[in-house]
């Protein structure tokens, strides 16, 4: 089974000019913009994200400003004449470092619910639209500017309400364009926004920056993001509506390598738009947000006097070029990553360190993850492939365990008995049936680390953590193993791989603890190996008696 495409993705840049930032629509210099784009088709941009600046659109409740609407349309008809389509972000209150609202409105907060604030909302979508709805220049529509930070954290029905209601207005509008809620869909990391994919729009946009302690790691977090928005899509569509990276203390090299690496990565889990932050520098060191923020000024593809950096090129090859066909491997992503379940305390770092090392793991030996949200698999509303890993993983909900062991191909399953000091061990109901034997840890108490895990003649090293609960494995009697077959022990003969069912099972955290994703791989090499045979195996004829 494979996603993978040789269409090549769009490439966009998040659009400010160079000699305003946000006062462009107060400060509009048609020659200028008109040079900007020149530069930025020059160096192969296909569209724009661009933002109306709210404050300056709508000056009071009941209007929305004639003149920036002129400019605006002004400003579609420069784009047309560039060749590059624009993505019109209407609700823009949130920008670099600041948050700016119209003076009629001191609380932003209450924009997702409140009836009055939704009908000025709405009224501002319809005006805008019906001035430049036709124009040939839009492709999609972005309701806003990463919203949760601007309205802040909402309930998802409150925010789903808003959704509908503001993607009502946009889908009378023709020509019909696809619609983003420019919300940056950080529930793909985990965090909690009130936003859903679920709600109304056409387009699931992820917003990332992402540091890391390791390469691969880095790139796994981009690849997990956006793979998980493409898992939850069901047949709408994926951008990566916003990454980039500043210049201030970071190698335009490096940048360039970081760019192109995360573009690749994106188009590999899905992504068809792939959108720079931002397309020039700015030099506007006493203009807000930059006064405070002044890394904000350096995050360009073009330098402020339009000369590409290194990663426009960069960006331009990692879209276009042709993407490798590799066998899948499934990702089970732990629905206790994105939901908050009552009195569930989570070390949520652990359950992303897990995630991140085993993806990486699996790029650097050539397969290509693809990622499996639990309750998606729970629904069957994901495709998951023949092979199915489960990393470092403590808590699942109830009825996953069995779906596990239900499922038509393989399972690697790796145990974690959990970081913290209350409710240890796998939240499993059945482990005799899970595991093939019933383990027997000491309730409440940590259990002696293992060092390496031996089997098949060989031995690899197990990392090691000061956390002694998150080093505790499961324990299983050798002489008692049930229904479980012993593939690998400890260095004190203690099992810490076996097999039963459809499951290979590694008894110890591996990918949550481990540095670096090479401490992964090797072991991640054998297990594959072994179940690829059994996979292998199960799919060959018996012999008949009588055939040659």
């Amino acid at each position: 089974m494979s996603v993978t495409t040789h269409q090549p993705a769009l490439l966009g840049v998040n659009y400010w000019p160079a000699y305003s930032g946000p006062k462009m629509w107060r400060d509009f210099r048609p020659h200028e913009i008109e040079l900007d784009l020149a530069a930025l088709k020059d160096v192969g941009v296909d569209y724009l994200r661009a933002f109306l600046f709210w404050p300056d659109f709508m000056p009071t409740p009941s209007r929305v400003e004639p003149e920036m609407l002129d400019k605006l349309e002004q400003f579609l008809d420069l784009c047309t004449a560039a060749d590059l389509k624009v993505h019109l972000s209407f609700l823009v209150g949130h920008m670099s470092g600041e948050n700016w609202s119209p003076a009629w409105l001191p609380d932003p907060t209450q924009l997702y619910a409140d009836p009055r604030l939704l009908d000025i909302q709405a009224l501002y979508l319809r005006e805008v639209t019906a001035r430049v709805g036709g124009h040939p220049a839009l492709a999609a529509y972005v309701l806003s500017n990463e919203m949760p930070i601007y309205g802040g954290v909402g309930t998802k029905a409150t925010v789903g309400g808003w959704a509908e209601r503001l993607c009502g207005v946009l889908a009378e509008v023709e020509p019909r364009l696809p619609v983003s809620l420019g919300d940056g869909a950080w529930y793909c990391l985990g965090d909690e926004t009130g936003f859903d994919p679920e709600h109304a729009q056409d387009i699931l946009g992820p917003h990332l920056y992402m540091a890391e302690t390791d390469a691969g790691r880095q790139i796994a977090a981009y690849g997990l993001a956006v793979g998980t928005a493409s898992a939850l899509a069901h047949g709408r569509g994926v951008w990566l509506e916003e990454y980039g990276a500043s210049q201030n203390t970071f190698g335009e090299a490096q940048i360039a390598e970081f760019a192109g690496r995360v573009a690749t990565e994106a188009r590999l889990q899905g992504a068809s738009h792939i959108c720079w932050w931002c397309g020039l520098d700015f030099d506007l060191i006493h203009d807000l947000p930059y006064f405070h923020h002044g890394f904000e000024l350096r995050f360009g593809l073009l330098n402020a006097d339009r000369t590409p950096k290194l990663a426009a090129a960069a960006l331009r090859e990692a879209v276009r070029a042709p993407l490798p066909e590799l066998p899948e491997v499934g990702l089970l992503v732990t629905s206790f990553l994105p939901e908050r379940y009552p009195f569930s305390w989570d070390d949520r770092d652990y359950v992303k360190r897990a995630l991140r090392n085993s993806y990486a793991a699996l790029r650097n030996l050539g397969y290509l993850p693809r990622i499996v949200p639990e309750n998606e698999f729970l629904a069957g509303t994901v495709e998951v492939p023949d092979i199915l890993l489960v990393p470092s993983t403590q808590k699942l909900l109830a009825p996953t365990w069995g779906k596990l062991a239900e499922h038509a191909g393989r399972v690697i399953y790796s145990y974690f008995h959990g970081a913290l000091d209350i409710h240890t061990g796998a939240w499993v109901h059945d482990a005799g049936a899970f595991f093939g034997a019933l383990p027997h840890n000491r309730y409440g108490l940590s259990e002696t680390a293992p060092t390496e895990l031996v089997a098949n003649g060989e031995r690899w090293p197990l990392p090691a953590h000061a956390n002694a609960l998150a080093t505790t494995p499961l324990l299983l009697d050798p002489e008692q193993l049930g229904d479980a077959e012993l593939i690998g022990s400890d260095e004190g003969g203690r099992p810490l791989w076996v097999r039963t069912g459809n499951r290979d099972l590694l008894l110890y955290p591996l990918e949550a603890l481990a540095q670096s994703p090479a401490e992964v791989e090797p072991i991640y090499r054998a297990l594959l190996a072994s179940v690829k045979t059994i996979a292998q195996q199960a799919r060959q004829p018996e012999a008949v008696a009588g055939d040659d």
